[in-house]
């Protein structure tokens, strides 16, 4: 039997963040709650939450290369990241939710970096890995 218990939650609001990289390529990035728990036993305890961050890129033309026909391993794809990728923030803002509990939960998710492949997809367009980071806020009701 689990010491946790689930709580339902509302999406307040939810929103895009963007990113403009060194390349012209436009990063759009969301974080989405998907789950929370709290403890049964010491309700006044930290909660547990679940997420996904979720990525989507415009590319630009000159950040786009030349198309492949091969099939890389995953060793070919970790070693593959090899240019830092400079970028600047367009927007970040925080998303939020309303607990069962009636706590507010603030999530924003912030990129701590870009790497950018040497490698291509089979279309020609670039591959990135981008390292995230989730910020939270719990603001507690009252009563």
């Amino acid at each position: 039997m689990s010491d946790f218990v689930t709580l339902d939650f509302k999406v307040i609001k939810e929103y895009w963040d963007s990113y403009l990289l060194s390349d012209d390529t436009k990063l759009k990035s969301r974080v989405v709650l998907t789950g929370v728990k709290k403890s049964k036993t010491n309700p006044s305890k930290e909660y547990e939450f679940n997420f996904q961050s979720i990525q989507s890129f415009i590319f630009s033309d000159k950040a786009t290369g030349p198309p492949h026909k091969k099939l890389h391993t995953k060793e070919d794809m970790e070693s593959s990241y090899n240019k830092e990728i400079a970028f600047s923030t367009t927007s970040e803002k925080w998303n939020e939710y309303l607990l069962d509990d009636n706590t507010r939960v603030r999530l924003k998710n912030t990129v701590a970096g870009i790497k950018k492949s040497d490698l291509y997809l089979q279309d020609g367009d670039p591959i990135y890995n981008v390292k995230i980071r989730v910020l939270s806020k719990i603001k507690r009701s009252t009563q």
